[in-house]
């Protein structure tokens, strides 16, 4: 789907250099309004409103998981305040409430200045991408020495091949995405991602070094699992039939 966007957004280019000049300030939307005029353009970035709210509902959600279970875990700052449960909702009240206050903070750094926004907002590519790859990484590293069980689907004999292929290639494109976009490079145009990233891991070690090493071992979930018996269970992967 986003190679057919692709594709079509640059079908619909007539002219780069006034869509990038729009007064409307949004490329994309301008793209809209040459397409489909004032009534086609408004509805589809409608449409697009209407997917970054999903889309941020999708985000807020597993942004909230992850800080729950780091929390649970006592892998983060306040860890007993963020893995409270709430006993009326039974769900984790306090760190959603952490994930959505922290969200509204970031934006509203783009009311004093949008270029920091711009810098903080740049990173979210390559840590996605980096995110992915520090697993695959992990696992070739310590395949020797942390026991991997397989699940139902595997990709037998090419498995390392297509590992190390993701790994060299997650790691060139990410290193691409903290380039500047334009040259030569001034402090206007500067990608400030390395920035945020580079102060984001710096934080995540100090964390580690300070208290977390000491209290993080990994996810605690044997202790939450109920066991439910039942006669229909499939007898290799303990799952329903």
């Amino acid at each position: 789907m986003g190679w057919i966007l692709t594709i079509s957004m640059c079908f619909c280019l007539t002219d780069l250099d006034s869509i990038l000049r729009t007064p409307t300030g949004l490329p994309a939307a301008q793209i809209f309004l040459n397409a489909g005029g004032k009534t086609g353009g408004t509805l589809m970035w409608g449409f697009a409103i209407l997917v970054q709210f999903f889309t941020g509902c999708s985000a807020m959600l597993a942004d909230t998981r992850m800080a729950y279970a780091f929390a649970r875990d006592e892998a983060l700052p306040f860890s007993s305040f963020l893995s409270k449960i709430n006993k009326y909702t039974h769900t984790p009240v306090n760190a959603v409430w952490f994930v959505v206050l922290f969200s509204i903070g970031l934006n509203c750094i783009a009311i004093g200045s949008t270029q920091t926004a711009t810098a903080i907002f740049s990173i979210t590519a390559p840590a996605l991408d980096l995110s992915y790859v520090s697993v695959i990484l992990a696992h070739r590293l310590y395949k020797d020495k942390v026991k991997f069980v397989e699940g139902p689907f595997t990709l037998g004999r090419w498995a390392a091949a297509i590992n190390w292929i993701s790994i060299v290639w997650v790691l060139f494109i990410s290193t691409v995405l903290f380039f500047p976009p334009t040259l030569p490079v001034t402090a206007s145009n500067m990608n400030y991602a390395i920035c945020v990233g580079a102060s984001i891991a710096a934080f995540a070690l100090f964390w580690w070094w300070a208290y977390a090493r000491g209290k993080y071992a990994g996810p605690r979930t044997n202790e939450y699992i109920q066991e439910v018996p039942t006669e229909d269970l499939d007898e290799d992967y303990g799952t329903l039939r």
